[in-house]
This record gives C-alpha cells, structure tokens and sequence, in this order.
C-alpha cells in the first residue's frame, strides 16, 4: 500500500527552508531551498517575519511538485522541522504579531541577570538546561515588560514549525522538541509547568497542545493543497527541531553516537539516554521516542563566512573560498579569527562578545582571511568538543550540513579536533530526510535506516597537529586578553 507513497520533507533553518521528497525506501529523490532574510534592528537583535518562513516554504515545495507532478501525486504525508527555540505569537485570527525573535537574539540578557537570577535554581531543575536568552522564557518577559501591546494582542505563541503547521492544517500546536527549549515545560513530565506560569505571571492558555513529534495533527487544507500543487488528503505530522531532525535523517540513534551539524551555526551533539544536565551545553529532546541530545552549538560558523561575503568582500562565493583557504596555509599565515558575531552559545554563553581578527597586517590577503575564519569556527568547535570530557575521547564525528560541502573546511576541522570526520555522502539533506522518517513513523512504516558510506572518512593530518595545537592557545589566549573589554565596549566606556 505504502510502497509508491511518497513523504514531503520542510526544513526552516536560519538562512533559508529546505524541502525534498522522499520515498519508502528512504531515496530523496528531489530537493529545492529558498532563501529568506534575517533583520538586525538594535545590538544583539535578531529578527524575522514569518511570512518570510511561509512564502519561502511555498515556494520551494511548488518548485518540486510543478517540475515532478508524476512525484507529487504519490505525496500522503508532510513534515516541518525548524530552528529554534523562537518567540512568535498569532492573534485570535491567527495573523502574525510583530516580527519572531529567533535563537540568535540576545535581548533578554538583563531579564535574565534580573528577574530570573533569584529563580535560577528552580528553572534549571525543571527544564534541564542553563538559564539563558537563547530560551524562549526570557524572551516572552522581556515582551511583556518592553512591549506590553504585542504581548496582550498574542492569542497563542507558535514555533515555526507550529506556524507552518498551523497554516497547512488550521491547527495550533507545538511539538515535544520545540517546547522541551521554551524553558517553560518540565521536560521530566513533558508538560507545562504551571508553578513557572504563575510566578512570572504568564497565561498557559497562550501556549498550545504539546504533540509527540510523530503525532499525525490533520490533513493540508484544500486551499493549501491546489496553491502548493499537492494531492488532496495529505496527512501532516507535528515535526521537530532541526537539531533533532538531523541525527534522525543521519540514522543515529544509539546513546553515544556523535555528530556535528554544520550550517550558519554549528554544533557538536552526542544521543543520551536520557535528559543530562550540563552547565555549558544544552540537552535537546530527540525526534525518537525515549531519547536525548547533549548538544553544544556555536552562534555563528557558516554565518561568519556569509558575513564575510556580503558585508566585507562583496566579491566572492563558497566555491572560490574553498580555493582560496586551500591556497594559504595552516595558521593562515598568523591570522586568528574569533568568530563572535553575535555573542556566543556553548560553551561561553556571553551576549557581549564580538568577532575580532587578530594579526591581520600588510601583507595578509584575501585567503589568509578566509581560512582564519574557517580555523575560528573549528577553534570554537573544539572548545565544545573539550565540554564532553573523555567519553568522547577518539570517537569519529558524522559531519553533515553546509558546510561540509567544503573539502578544505573538513579537513581544516579533522585537523584542529583531532579526530576522524565521516562526512555523509548520502546527496540529500538530513534534516530533510529526518522528516520524512517521521511521516514513516506516524505511519507505522519501519524506518529504511540509511548505512554510514565508510569511503568519505577525513582524518587528520599529524604535520598540522603543533601548528593548530599552538593556533588553539592563541585563540584562548585572545579571547581571555579581550573578554573584559566588550561590556565597556556596549556601554560606550
């Protein structure tokens, strides 16, 4: 019956959505992406509109389904993955409020220092991670405190995914993933904790019903459905955080297993069985039932990289950058990029820090600064790697995302990580796939779980071991030497 059904995958990342079709057996067969923008109104700001998400989205699927109609009449089943965690309400007809705060905006770092730090304790017992504006707690007080109007005219605060969602289906409704980052649920009970609701004077009836991620919620509305170019009938499924959809497309579901996702953020995971508590990292619920992600993401990687080309170069492209970083050398000639943009996540969690290059003189070109900024991110990265300890120690990381596209970024991460990179070659993105793998779930179809390709291994090379070992003290060394001075630097001192 379900052998030549096939399932439409949706993923929202941070720079653009994603969205491919999947069969049975696992293939992708085809995928398309969109790009959307991203607004900076004030220091440590990030923004964007969701009908941004949603234009982007439909574009991309009517993109497949009109150059394939033979593929699209054989889709039953959607699922949408996104970025998160996001503040993003609808008002009672079910029209966007204001822009959506994405995970990248640091505003709530004073709510935080203020009316949270007495409840510190309390909030990271029940949500399992550090008190932070990364989570949507914060950010939901500092609107209600700042801008009392949009707060009063939200109805209900969605995820993207759950904008998505609720568009194709008309229903409103939030998946275990997302809510698990609002810092607003007990992740023990997977519920809302309503003890948090009251003390900071929140309204549980602006939050939706928590769906498990494989939850089928309703059917693509048939005004949705003829606009997009889908059959009639097509079930939708609750979805998932990207962080969550990757491992899941990447096959990886064994506590232990390691990956790094690789896009405008990276990140190092590692599958647990159970929530971990870790004061510098974050534990993510998993797409699978009954399991966890301990997860360390950087702020800004591939998005130092698109930094570079649109504001600084304004000539270049991915590919030539590739051959440019090739074409300098490991230590990009005395070069250190520290790679924060916009604050950072793990394992420093400061709001106040900012990108520097360091030992830049007269004689430093165009390829020194592209492989600094690619040795920066792999830096950052280490100093995530290093939060894990020793259970870690030697084990191959699964690479996927963006930026794996790059052979020399690979190798330049292999090299400072010390450890083995297999980069999945499966041609087909894996957050994609990870939903697809939940319209299977929600179906009661086995996954096809996809074989790890043994033959794209990048290992590190030893003649760079000293060289990135000492770029590695430096790069600690200048970030101790400047910590201090960006809140000077905010404050205008």
């Amino acid at each position: 019956m379900w052998s030549d059904k096939l399932f439409l995958g949706v993923d929202v990342g941070t720079t653009s959505v994603k969205a491919g079709l999947v069969d049975a057996g696992g293939n992708g067969l085809c995928q398309v992406s969109r790009e959307y923008p991203s607004f900076y109104p004030s220091e440590g700001w990030a923004e964007q509109r969701a009908e941004d998400w949603w234009n982007a989205a439909a574009a991309a699927v009517r993109q497949l389904t009109a150059a394939r109609p033979d593929l699209a009449s054989r889709i039953c089943c959607v699922c949408v993955s996104s970025q998160a965690p996001t503040l993003f309400g609808i008002d009672r007809q079910g029209n966007p409020v204001g822009n959506a705060m994405i995970w990248m905006d640091r505003r709530a770092q004073g709510i935080c220092e203020r009316e949270l730090a007495l409840h510190k304790a309390y909030i990271e017992a029940y949500s399992g991670n550090r008190l932070d504006p990364y989570y949507v707690l914060p950010k939901l007080l500092w609107q209600k405190e700042n801008d009392p109007k949009t707060y009063r005219k939200v109805d209900q605060y969605l995820q993207i995914n759950g904008w998505l969602v609720y568009r194709l289906t008309g229903r409103r409704t939030i998946d275990q993933t997302h809510a698990a980052l609002t810092q607003m649920v007990n992740i023990y009970q997977m519920d809302w904790e309503e003890k948090a609701f009251g003390l900071f004077g929140l309204e549980m009836e602006k939050w939706p019903r928590i769906c498990g991620c494989g939850e089928i919620v309703g059917e693509v509305l048939p005004a949705v459905a003829e606009a997009w170019g889908l059959p009639p009938s097509v079930l939708v499924v609750a979805g998932c955080i990207d962080g969550a959809a990757v491992p899941l497309g990447l096959g990886l579901r064994t506590a232990g297993d390691i990956f790094e996702m690789s896009g405008q953020s990276s990140g190092i995971g590692v599958l647990q069985a159970e929530p971990k508590f870790h004061p510098n990292l974050c534990s993510l619920k998993h797409a699978l039932s009954g399991q966890w992600i301990l997860k360390g993401s950087m702020s800004c990687s591939g998005g130092a990289l698109k930094w570079f080309r649109d504001q600084v170069d304004r000539a270049g492209d991915y590919q030539e950058y590739d051959r440019l970083a090739d074409s300098s050398v490991p230590g990009a000639r005395g070069v250190t990029f520290l790679p924060y943009l916009n604050g950072e996540r793990a394992p420093l969690w400061d709001t106040s820090l900012r990108g520097i290059y360091f030992g830049i003189s007269t004689a430093t070109d165009r390829a020194d600064l592209v492989r600094a900024i690619m040795e920066g991110t792999g830096y950052a990265l280490r100093t995530i790697l290093e939060e894990f300890g020793t259970e870690l120690e030697k084990k191959p990381i699964l690479g996927t995302g963006g930026g794996y596209r790059s052979p020399v970024w690979t190798q330049i991460k292999a090299d400072i990580l010390n450890r083995e990179i297999c980069v999945y070659k499966m041609g087909f993105d894996a957050a994609v796939r990870g939903d697809a793998f939940l319209c299977m779930q929600a179906l009661g179809l086995p996954i096809p779980w996809p074989e790890r390709d043994a033959g794209s291994v990048c290992r590190p090379k030893a003649e760079n071991r000293a060289v990135y070992d000492v770029g590695y003290e430096l790069f600690q060394k200048i970030y101790r030497a400047n910590r201090e001075l960006f809140p000077l630097r905010l404050r205008g001192e």
